[in-house]
């Protein structure tokens, strides 16, 4: 039998709705890996691919408001240019900044599955 590889964030269910548990060793790993859980949310175990690079900046007064900006930016660019992050490049990173890169793919329901 072989043994599923551990995903690096967890979903579980919330009074709200769901919610991603995420660790990471840096401040940069944390954000990756709560986008990760996101995008499983959104398009559920579907293929993505690294074929579009978007730049993104950001700034807010604390790092709880950074990640709530940065899950913000990836759920607004889903919802308005259906763009799925894969790889991220977070070239500069504070607890109240982050500038980079990330790389996804445009969502396509012939080809992905979208979650509930």
């Amino acid at each position: 039998m072989v043994a599923e590889t551990a995903k690096p964030y967890e979903l579980f269910e919330h009074t709200a709705d769901v919610g991603i548990r995420a660790n990471g060793r840096t401040l940069s790993e944390l954000f990756a890996r709560m986008a990760q859980g996101l995008v499983e949310l959104i398009a559920e175990d579907s293929a993505l691919e690294p074929l579009e690079s978007r730049p993104i900046a950001l700034s807010a007064e604390d790092a709880k408001g950074l990640l709530l900006a940065w899950l913000q930016e990836l759920l607004f660019w889903f919802s308005t240019t259906r763009f799925l992050p894969v790889r991220f490049q977070l070239a500069e990173m504070t607890p109240t900044m982050l500038r980079g890169r990330v790389i996804g793919q445009v969502f396509d329901p012939l080809q992905h599955v979208q979650g509930p």
